[in-house]
């Protein structure tokens, strides 16, 4: 497996525990504006943590 795969799984796993935390506080949230916001902002980072960690991970193992 390589650095940028690792990196991805990685970015993985930050998102699901950020996207868990997002989801925690917005059900203490009462305006559902906000709670909508903090929703798209856990799903977005599914996309763009593994994004960046495929790409950011062979620069920093040096593979």
């Amino acid at each position: 497996m390589g650095a940028g795969m690792i990196g991805a799984l990685v970015g993985l796993a930050i998102a699901a525990a950020d996207f868990a935390l997002l989801r925690m506080l917005a059900a203490r949230v009462e305006l559902p504006e906000t709670k909508r916001v903090l929703n798209i902002t856990g799903l977005s980072q599914f996309v763009l943590l593994p994004v960046i960690g495929y790409f950011v991970a062979p620069y920093v193992i040096g593979d």
